[in-house]
This record gives structure tokens, C-alpha cells and sequence, in this order.
């Protein structure tokens, strides 16, 4: 255990290795008043990552960063239980690719989805495109694979998020942030009280104009504090986890609506299931979880290792002194950008030998098992916070990719 001291809050840290980098985001972090009063804990597969630590925890006391929960809101796991003993593996592929992955989205709504209760409603772009991204998978890490137990069980598992809409809600808060910083707290009070009159008098056409002149008042205000650790409190902090529990809801919803349409196109069956959110506000008991999941006593979570190892399940041990948290996967070990440089191709098929995928190729290198760390490095270090009850090996994999040509079936 490491304690990592700031100006405001000292960072309790479980790793028994982290790199420098990584402690100088969570010192650099706890050295501002957004972690006064926050009891911070940093889970054991803690590395840096864009704007703060992948692996931080901490209770929300008032204050809260849009850019440390970032731009993927509700990421997280959706597993299910299946009933068949055999499986199609290329009708199982076949249904992964009929879903749109990488900046893809569907030519049309699968369901209809309400954002119109966003607080940020006005200021979303494109939010027909937003629409028609539920039930898409998006690039990056995510992924649709099949799991074995060693009673044979096979298991369903989608790693998805909120896509384009929670990047967008996370921009426009953390801009937020910053005008709040900047002393333009009574530029949107202003704002919204010239929205409210001009619609009353039935000036609509005239509110444009006036919103321009008003944000020319603020235009040389100084920021006082770093842009990406800037702040939202009082109704700017209430509006943000509003929309931000709308985020989770829609990347919940998100990875049901692509189970379902694997289902239906396969023939296979559903036994039980259960969402595991690694990148979310648990807006009940407040506590930012960014790279970390809920393991409260009790609660069923899966843990994913890699393309090669598969997954874990476990069962929540409700530590008080972990924020209730537990990590959320094995972690990296090398950037993307190194992998992509160091890794071969040949390495790559090799370790993925005996598991039935069309997803090794160069776009997908960066994901390779060998750019995260093992099962062997993770199961230590997890059993401080969760029971372990089964390790999965994977049988099927689709990793999704940024450049995959799409073309709806």
C-alpha cells in the first residue's frame, strides 16, 4: 500500500508497482480542491491515462471532473449466460460484423431512446447519428467475445459504452468547468435567464444575438487553474451527474440491444445476466469509479484479462477501505502506440491459436494479449476485493476496429 500525499487529500494506492508518471496524475490531482474531503483509492491495475489515472476511485463530496471520468460514460461489461451446450462460431461472427463497429453507426434507430432530458440537450451535435449509435460497438478496447467455464457453460460478453454521446456530454461539462474557473459563473445564470425571457416575449429569433454580446462580456477572463482538472459544483455539478446517469442508461441499454441481436441471428439462448461498469458515476452512493468497478459484498462482476486469457468471475467482498471497488481488468503494459511498434503479427496469430476469430490483423495489434498483462499478474491482486469463482478461457473473439468496412446484411 502506497499513500500518495497532496496539497488537499492524500490517494490510498494498491499497486505493488506503479509508474512515475502515474503517481505524478494522482499527486497532481489530489494538490487541487476537487479532492477535498474525497477519499480517494487508486485499485491495483493503476496506470496513466489521458487527463487522470486509469484505476482511480474516489467518494464525490461537492465537486466533481468531468475529464477524470472522461469521455466513454457507462463503459463497462455486459455478460450473459448461455443455455447451449454447442455453438456456431461463424454464424456467431457473422452476427458481430452485421453489427456496426468503429466510428460506424445504423442506417436507421433501432429503438427509440429519449435524450431530450439531457441538461445539455441544446448543445449536443448530430443527435439523430447519437440515436442510431445504440446498439453499435464501437472501437478502441471494445469487444464481443465467448467465454468457457470449466463445466463447459459458455458465456456472452460485450464491452461497450456510451459511443458519441457520452464524449460530447463530457466536452461540454468539462467546458463548463472551465468557464466556472475562468469567472463566467454569472455568464450562464445570465444565459439562461435571457433564453427563459426572449422565449417568453416570443423573441426566439433575437436570443442568438443577445447570447453573442453577453459571452463578448467574458471573453478576457483568465483561467486560474489547469484546464483538464477544472471543476463543476452547485447546479453545474447537479446537472452533470443527471446526465450523466442518462449516459449510463443508453450504454446499458446499448450492449443489451447487441445481445439481443446476436441472440436472434444465432439461435442461441439466454440463461441470466449481469452488467459490470468500469467508467461511471454511481450516483446513489457518489463515488466516481474511472476504471475501476463496484464491488460491493455479495454483487457478481466480471473481470477481463486479455484476447488470449479470457475473463474472471467474481463475487464482491464489500471493502469499505477499496470504495467498495475492485479493479476492472488486467491492465496495459504498453501503449498502443508501442505496441503497434513492437509487436508482430506473426507473435499475434500464434497466441491466438485455438481461438476462432477474424479480428487479428494490423488494425488490431495494439489489442494483442501480449500489450496487457497476464491472468497470473491480475489474480493477486484481486483478492482483496472480490471472491473468485471462475476463470474463463475464450473460445471466440471479435475486437473491433476503427477502419472495419461495415455494410449492413
Amino acid at each position: 500500500m502506497l499513500e500518495i500525499k497532496g496539497k488537499y487529500a492524500t490517494a490510498i494506492c494498491y499497486a505493488k508497482v506503479i509508474e512515475d508518471e502515474a503517481i505524478e496524475q494522482i499527486k497532481r490531482m489530489c494538490d487541487y480542491e476537487l479532492t477535498e474531503g474525497s477519499e480517494i483509492r487508486i485499485m491495483p491495475d493503476v496506470h496513466a491515462g489521458k487527463g487522470c489515472t486509469i484505476g482511480t476511485t474516489m467518494t464525490i463530496a461537492g465537486k466533481a471532473c468531468p475529464n477524470v471520468v472522461g469521455v466513454d460514460i457507462g463503459c463497462g461489461m455486459y455478460t450473459v449466460k448461455l443455455k447451449n451446450k454447442e455453438l456456431d462460431f461463424e454464424k456467431i461472427d457473422e452476427a458481430c460484423h452485421f453489427i456496426p463497429s468503429g466510428m460506424n453507426v445504423w442506417e436507421g434507430r433501432m429503438e427509440r431512446f429519449d435524450l431530450s432530458d439531457l441538461k445539455c440537450y441544446r448543445a449536443l451535435r448530430d443527435t439523430r447519428r447519437l440515436e442510431k449509435s445504440l446498439g453499435t460497438l464501437g472501437g478502441g478496447n471494445h469487444f464481443i467475445e465467448v467465454d468457457q467455464a470449466n463445466d463447459g457453460t459458455y458465456y456472452l460478453v460485450i464491452h461497450s459504452g456510451s459511443r458519441n454521446l457520452g464524449k460530447q456530454v463530457a466536452e461540454i461539462y468539462q467546458q463548463i468547468a472551465i468557464d466556472l474557473h475562468s469567472g463566467k459563473e454569472q455568464y450562464y445564470i445570465d444565459r439562461d435567464r435571457i433564453i427563459e425571457e426572449y422565449k417568453a416575449a416570443g423573441k426566439r429569433k433575437e436570443i442568438e444575438g443577445e447570447l453573442k454580446k453577453l459571452k463578448k462580456e467574458y471573453e478576457d477572463n483568465a483561467l486560474l487553474i489547469p484546464a483538464d482538472i477544472c471543476w463543476l459544483y452547485g447546479k453545474f455539478l447537479d446537472d452533470y451527474l443527471h446526465d450523466v446517469k442518462i449516459c449510463q442508461a443508453f450504454a446499458k441499454r446499448s450492449r443489451e440491444r447487441m445481445a439481443e441481436i446476436i441472440l436472434d441471428r444465432t439461435g442461441m439462448e439466454a440463461v441470466e445476466s449481469f452488467h459490470t461498469i468500469h467508467n461511471y458515476i454511481d450516483t446513489d452512493e457518489m463515488i466516481l469509479r474511472k476504471g475501476a468497478i463496484a464491488a460491493h459484498e455479495g454483487e457478481k462482476v466480471l473481470i477481463p484479462i486479455n484476447m488470449r486469457d479470457g475473463s474472471v468471475i467474481a463475487v464482491g467482498r464489500g471493502c469499505k477501505d477499496w470504495n467498495y471497488s475492485a479493479p476492472h481488468g488486467a491492465g496495459r503494459i504498453m501503449s498502443r502506440s508501442k505496441a503497434k511498434d513492437s509487436l508482430s503479427m506473426d507473435e499475434y496469430k500464434e497466441t491466438m491459436k485455438g481461438i476462432y476469430t477474424t479480428s487479428v490483423n494490423e488494425s488490431t495489434l495494439d489489442e494483442a494479449p501480449m500489450a496487457y498483462k497476464s491472468l497470473e499478474d491480475i489474480i493477486d491482486v484481486i483478492r482483496d476485493s472480490v471472491d473468485i469463482i471462475e476463470v474463463m478461457k475464450p473460445v471466440f473473439n471479435f475486437k473491433a476496429s476503427d477502419d472495419l468496412p461495415w455494410k449492413k446484411k
